[in-house]
């Protein structure tokens, strides 16, 4: 039930932002009574903090885990097209709602201590996997010794993100022009010297 009452404020928000989300709306669409609502949520903010939670990490999943990818590679080419592959994944025009969902629930999350540390666990889960591939390809001599691994996931997390700018501002930046710029710059970070 609890994850019923979840699904109905993200749709909600979805369609009119936080404020559109009304316990009595969710209590009518899952077809339970307000005090039930309030059996799992101790308030309404509870209830969003819960819902904005949770449209993030449905935002973080990936087709293909990173760890999964990285078993499949041998040498630093086979690496380097991996990773590749994973960022263009991530820059398809249908990952776009995806980034966007992301800065808006950080963006909440700013004012919002509980659902910061919310989204620093599952950003914890996530940059950990991509840490380890990068700790992989560190010992395999794919990647600078030097790099620290999970500040570079990170930065790769907020670059990936970063892209909304851009996307906000059609036609105004060449999207394939960023995400060369994008390529180089993971690359000549990575790169062993």
């Amino acid at each position: 039930m609890r994850n019923k009452m979840i699904d109905a404020a993200i749709v909600m928000m979805e369609a009119g932002g936080e404020s559109a989300v009304r316990v009595a709306k969710v209590a009518d669409i899952v077809g339970v009574t307000e005090p039930s609502v309030y059996h799992h949520f101790k308030n309404r903010s509870a209830l969003v903090t819960a819902a904005y939670a949770e449209w993030y990490k449905r935002s973080q999943d990936l087709e293909v885990p990173i760890d999964r990818l990285m078993m499949m590679v041998s040498n630093q080419d086979e690496y380097e097209n991996a990773l590749r592959a994973s960022m263009t994944w991530s820059y398809q025009p249908e990952r776009i709602a995806a980034r966007r969902v992301r800065l808006s629930v950080i963006g909440a999350a700013q004012t919002n201590p509980e659902l910061a540390e919310a989204i620093n666990i599952i950003n914890r889960t996530f940059l950990t996997s991509l840490a380890k591939a990068t700790e992989f390809a560190q010992s395999q001599g794919w990647v600078r010794q030097d790099l620290d691994p999970l500040a570079a996931a990170y930065w790769l997390h907020g670059q990936i993100n970063g892209r909304v700018l851009a996307e906000m501002d059609k036609g105004s930046v060449d999207l394939g022009t960023w995400d060369d710029i994008s390529f180089d710059a993971v690359f000549s970070l990575i790169r062993p010297r």
